[in-house]
């Protein structure tokens, strides 16, 4: 269903906005900053040893990559990381995580990304007599973990203005707050340029799919010019190089399809210390550490493909009726991939626009789902009216609007179904289960400068979404790519241009000589030679 939301043709608008620093919102507000910046200066000055826990997803990688790095540019000698195990130690600071921290013999305890519902593994790191903060973006609950400092803007009571900050954005500001605290002290480390942290600030801001609000916005497009200035760390340069892309003309839709979903890998299959390792690399080693991370992509690649044909077919088995009234899908076998169960999710949400779990066995009797939302609809809220209206249907649930996690008892599976269907449905009343592009219309200009400006002059992404366009092509020619995706060039009579286009995921060829078209602008590099494509969304004759 395409909905057009201007009619006739749009106006050409101007195409190089200001996303300069200059406008950030400033630090003062976060709650909780003041005592973190107390706690870190009184290391810096000890020279204590700080541990940076982090979690296993590509925020979580980023925001240790840029803690460890931005500490050491800050003065800090012995700074380590610790990553948990996705697979024995699950999500946050757990118990048997702050144990194996405390092995490390820290001063001091730094969680990014992670941390706001780990009430117990921070009481273990407290009664050790190590001091511990707390940094994360996750919605809290009603109560928060004993830390001696916590920065989330999003707890209670907390007047930062923007509240869709990733872990690794959170992580930034912490260090913003330090190097303030140390610039009023007088110390020359105050004039450190944290500036070249903002690629990875960019990466983990994108691959988590927080909205892109003003402030996001700031943050990504300015780490984006870095990396195309040449800029960025060896480690990123590396993962841009094992998926072909250019990093001078990089975007934020490449960072979050091509250059995320590898450094993902690490923490879905195997060690996301793997991930943080090459984003910490010199230029000597990251193509080595980046190649790994590009062969564990493709093992998940082929690891997903089997797990969608299962988990088509076992939906394909329910009437269609059924299939078609349920608001909440959720899917479960018990061979499928713990790490792999989140992507399984987002695709299938994507093919029926409704929320779905993707679930896999993770112990004896237990079973672990990761969820993908649709806008809309707040998972992280919805699983917490679950667990209020079902107490103990739930064993832990966390997460945020349009991605979470939850543990169910293997036999708990069909209670959770009933009622994720039923909340679902609740939450998304007259909401059409047909997805709705919003298009701009015609496109103003069909030439490679427009687009150039259009694609790469913004950080497209959650929430804020690249335009959508369309209009009438005859189709000149069209052939079937591998991988399931369509290849067309398509002629405009209005222009009296033959365009390229790409239909992803269409493995059948168009059965007319035109049809209408919704599509995005798309911008392609090759050999040092830019050329324009269409990215087709839909097609109706």
């Amino acid at each position: 269903m395409v909905e057009r939301i201007l009619k006739g043709d749009v106006p050409p608008q101007p195409l190089s906005p200001d996303y300069g620093l200059e406008a950030l919102i400033p630090p003062d507000d976060l709650k909780g900053l003041p005592a973190a910046v107390d706690h870190l200066k009184f290391a810096l000055g000890s020279q204590s040893r700080i541990l940076i826990v982090g979690d296993y997803d590509a925020d979580g990688a980023t925001s240790v990559a840029l803690m460890v790095e931005g500490l050491r540019l800050l003065g800090a000698e012995q700074v380590d990381y610790l990553i948990p195990d996705r697979f024995n130690m699950g999500y946050g600071l757990s118990p048997r995580l702050a144990e194996l921290a405390l092995t490390r013999e820290p001063d001091l305890v730094i969680t990014v990304d992670q941390g706001i519902v780990s009430f117990d593994g921070v009481k273990l790191v407290k009664r050790a007599g190590k001091s511990i903060i707390v940094t994360d973006h996750h919605l809290p609950g009603d109560v928060l973990p004993e830390a001696d400092a916590i920065v989330n803007p999003n707890q209670a009571g907390c007047a930062f203005q923007s509240k869709c900050l990733a872990g690794v954005g959170v992580a930034f500001y912490v260090l913003i707050g330090l190097r303030a605290a140390l610039r009023s002290t007088g110390s020359g480390l105050g004039q450190v340029n944290l500036a070249q942290l903002l690629d990875l600030v960019a990466l983990g801001t994108i691959a988590d799919l927080v909205p892109l609000d003003e402030n996001n916005r700031r943050l990504v497009q300015s780490g984006i010019e870095r990396i195309r200035k040449g800029l960025s760390r060896p480690g990123l340069l590396a993962l841009l190089d094992v998926a072909g892309l250019d990093p001078s003309v990089v975007t934020s839709t490449q960072l979050a399809f091509n250059v995320a979903p590898r450094l993902n890998a690490a923490g879905r299959l195997e060690d996301m210390s793997e991930g943080v390792a090459c984003l910490l690399a010199d230029a000597d080693v990251a193509p080595r550490l980046a190649q790994k991370l590009d062969d564990l992509n493709r093992t998940r690649r082929d690891i997903e493909q089997v797990m969608q044909i299962e988990a088509q077919a076992g939906l394909d088995q329910l009437p269609l009726n059924q299939l078609q009234s349920m608001q909440g899908i959720s899917v479960f076998e018990e061979a499928w991939h713990e790490g792999v169960v989140g992507i399984l999710a987002a695709r299938l949400r994507s093919r029926y626009n409704r929320p779905v779990f993707a679930f896999a066995k993770t112990q004896e009797g237990l079973i672990k789902g990761s969820g993908r939302s649709v806008e809309g609809l707040h998972l992280r809220d919805l699983l917490a009216e679950i667990d209020a209206d079902r107490q103990g249907l739930l064993l832990s649930f966390g997460g945020h609007a349009m991605a979470a996690g939850v543990t169910l008892r293997e036999q708990d599976f069909e209670t959770f179904c009933a009622c994720f269907d039923e909340f679902a449905a609740i939450a998304m009343k007259g909401r059409p289960n047909e997805e709705t592009l919003l298009s701009e219309g015609m496109v103003p200009r069909l030439d490679l400068k427009f687009a150039i400006e259009l694609v790469r002059n913004h950080p497209w992404g959650q929430g804020f979404s690249a335009p959508v366009f369309d209009e009438r092509f005859e189709i000149l020619t069209q052939r079937r790519l591998k991988g399931g995706h369509l290849k067309l060039q398509l002629y405009s009579v209005r222009f009296a241009q033959a365009v390229d286009a790409i239909y992803f995921g269409q493995d059948r060829e168009i059965e007319a000589a035109d049809a209408q078209f919704a599509y995005r602008l798309d911008v392609n590099r090759f050999r040092g030679v830019d050329r324009m494509q269409l990215q087709v969304l839909e097609v109706w004759l």
